[in-house]
């Protein structure tokens, strides 16, 4: 195995984590919705994390299903220069710019988050107590797997 082969498998393995991981935490969001629904209108009770649990799954599952389409270089090119009969050098330095415009910011949102965490860290949640800096910690984290699969592909389709 080369060390490309090696590079694209790693990507290709983050790739696959955030999609199982997506998957679950759509599943438990979906879950936590239908339980919240069926408390409130069958049995005139919401649980107290009605609001909060549910919110702090979507933001992470937003995160976490953009780190499969940075990977698979989806989020800049969307398929459009395909369909555009470029040159093929053309072509290939707009998907080197691509690139380079995902891995800035990636690194803005790494550095970003990284200091929103570290800022809101010490809060509290209203209803769960739970740590304010939960919410934000989806951006270091998530955009930093996405950046080392962005990395490890390297730009190769």
């Amino acid at each position: 195995m080369t060390l490309k082969d090696g590079s694209l498998r790693a990507a290709g393995t983050i790739d696959r984590a955030a999609r199982w991981s997506g998957a679950a935490l759509v599943a438990g969001f979906a879950a936590m919705v239908v339980y919240v629904v069926i408390s409130r209108y069958l049995f005139s009770s919401t649980p107290r994390w009605a609001e909060e649990l549910p919110r702090l799954a979507l933001v992470w599952l937003t995160f976490v299903g953009a780190i499969s389409g940075f990977v698979r270089g989806s989020h800049f090119r969307a398929g459009l220069l395909d369909l555009i009969a470029l040159p093929p050098l053309l072509r290939r330095g707009l998907a080197i710019l691509a690139w380079l415009a995902s891995a800035v910011f990636l690194g803005v949102f790494i550095w970003t988050g990284a200091r929103l965490t570290g800022i809101t860290w010490s809060h509290q949640t209203t209803a769960l107590s739970l740590p304010v800096g939960l919410f934000y910690l989806s951006l270091p984290v998530c955009c930093g797997l996405a950046l080392l699969g962005l990395i490890l592909k390297g730009g190769r389709e």
